[in-house]
């Protein structure tokens, strides 16, 4: 029997190996549990699933019969990489602008489906279900498969839950060698983004924002306190600092974007929101404290969480976060991949429709596979910038994903040194626990961040320097601008296009002199 298979955009098939997903025996009926089979990372993807099932589907004691109602229950699924993916009972699908209310109700009546929720950020888009259960599980992509070849509907989806990785690799202590590398400690000299060229004609605008999606970033940390967007969107109160798209709308935590997650050990990426801060200095940490300094130290972030640590995410949250951030900031930057998602795909595009038409950059790390013909979602979609990792010694990081969707690279670990750069600043949490061989003493910085996670902010900060100097720029100008102007490393280049390193690395000097140019 041939594996179910998603639609991705343009029809491309995305093939899912299915999972055995059955209740964990011996428990009695007062807790849920589940057992996987089909893989060897079976007692990892039981641990997912169950907290999952609390969580996104309120699963907390086994399901039991309700008259004639069938009893509903998750599946499992893999996708090539080996990330888990489970969906309950909920497709998502978007309406082909301009469909009669009329045909828009027949279509969902054809299988017994009935509106769930509405989309806050994207028209024509809503979740649905059968309040019988007829269609749950496996059972839901025969019927999002057959409304996605309608020309009414411009996408449907099963409504998955799926596993997302926050790359990080461990790398020795390290200064800000990234921004300007003087080739000491036998580093290669001028391996760096050329900050210095780019900060004589600007070191950002605060009216440039840069969405972090990620776990969540300190918002009390002084490097970053006075960089956060405030009041990102002036029509709703309650959104003062960002949101965390984990949670749903009506929960308390909801606008609260901060970490929340920490489990020990506390200095390990495993059960830990300490992904973003990091990520957020890379862009535009201030220096108020230690000289420390993002790419785009005038600009600001707006702090979007994404993830509670390792625990799955609901593709349409992320997706949501993607389109809530290309709405009020300028430009956006992901740190961390996952498994195709049509749903996202979209968000992608929609991103290319804000701020009157310009649109807002998505940078998205390629990922940290070693894969040499296999970048990562999103980052492998059309509408996203892939970024790849360069190191501090003229080469590919051996860790960065290699292939032809590969846009640019930018420095970060797997040479000599990594990146030097903030750190969630709650006492005894992040990277660095307050040991000076970690960053500092104080707990303040990290001086082992890297991997294609600390390549992408970096890009996208750059990306924002060019916003900065001219902010009539256009997401695809952007882009090729970052392109166009790459420092050509390493070899392999075909057409200017290389599979390892894009069109080059980012050269932020050069840059933003084109962007100033075109002003």
């Amino acid at each position: 029997m041939p594996n179910p298979f998603i639609y991705g955009r343009n029809h491309a098939k995305f093939e899912l190996v299915p999972l055995g997903l059955s209740q964990a025996s011996g428990l009695g009926r007062s807790a849920m549990r589940f057992d996987v089979s089909g893989s060897e990372d079976s007692p990892r993807y039981a641990s997912l699933v169950t907290r999952a099932a609390m969580r996104h589907f309120e699963m907390y004691t086994p399901p039991k019969p309700t008259g004639t109602k069938p009893t509903a229950f998750p599946a499992a699924f893999k996708d090539q990489t080996g990330r888990l993916r489970i969906v309950y009972k909920e497709i998502v699908l978007r309406f082909a602008p301009r469909t009669a209310a009329r045909t828009r109700k027949q279509l969902l009546a054809k299988y017994g489906f009935k509106e769930r929720a509405r989309n806050e950020f994207a028209n024509d888009q809503i979740t649905v279900h059968h309040p019988d259960n007829k269609y749950f599980g496996e059972t839901l992509f025969e019927i999002a498969n057959a409304w996605a070849d309608t020309d009414e509907i411009r996408f449907a989806t099963p409504n998955f839950v799926s596993e997302y990785i926050r790359d990080k690799l461990p790398t020795i202590k390290a200064v800000q060698w990234h921004l300007r590398n003087q080739g000491k400690n036998g580093q290669t000299k001028n391996e760096d983004v050329s900050i210095r060229e780019a900060w004589e004609i600007t070191s950002g605008d605060p009216g440039i924002v840069v969405a972090v999606l990620d776990d969540g970033i300190d918002l009390s940390h002084p490097n970053l306190r006075y960089r956060i967007f405030r009041n990102p969107d002036p029509n709703n109160a309650k959104d003062k600092v960002g949101r965390d798209f984990y949670l749903p709308s009506d929960h308390d935590e909801h606008y609260d974007p901060r970490p929340k997650v920490f489990t020990y050990p506390y200095h390990v990426m495993r059960g830990n929101d300490i992904h973003g801060t990091p990520c957020a200095g890379v862009i535009a940490s201030d220096g108020r404290v230690g000289g420390v300094l993002g790419a785009a130290p005038r600009c600001r972030i707006l702090p979007v969480k994404v993830f509670h640590a390792d625990d799955m995410a609901s593709d349409a949250a992320v997706a949501d976060s993607i389109r809530y951030s290309s709405r009020f900031a300028d430009v956006v930057s992901c740190s961390w991949s996952g498994s195709p998602s049509v749903d996202i795909e979209l968000a992608l595009e929609d991103a290319g429709m804000t701020h009157d038409g310009r649109g807002a950059p998505v940078f998205c790390a390629a990922g940290n596979d070693g894969f040499p013909d296999y970048v990562s979602y999103p980052a492998a979609f059309d509408d996203a910038i892939a970024v790849g990792a360069s190191t501090d010694i003229q080469g590919l990081a051996s860790y960065s994903n290699r292939g032809p969707e590969i846009s640019v690279v930018a420095p970060s670990s797997g040479g000599i040194r990594g990146i030097y750069t903030t750190d969630v600043a709650i006492h005894n949490r992040g990277f660095n626990i307050g040991h000076t061989s970690m960053g500092d003493a104080g707990g303040l910085f990290t001086n082992d961040f890297g991997g294609t996670s600390s390549a992408t902010p970096l890009a996208a900060a750059v990306g924002a320097l060019c916003l900065s100097i001219n902010p009539d720029l256009d997401r695809t100008a952007v882009r090729t601008i970052l392109e166009e102007t790459a420092d050509k490393i390493g070899g392999g280049y075909v057409d200017e296009h290389s599979t390892q390193f894009g069109y080059g690395r980012v050269n932020a000097g050069r840059a933003v002199e084109r962007a100033a140019a075109l002003a």
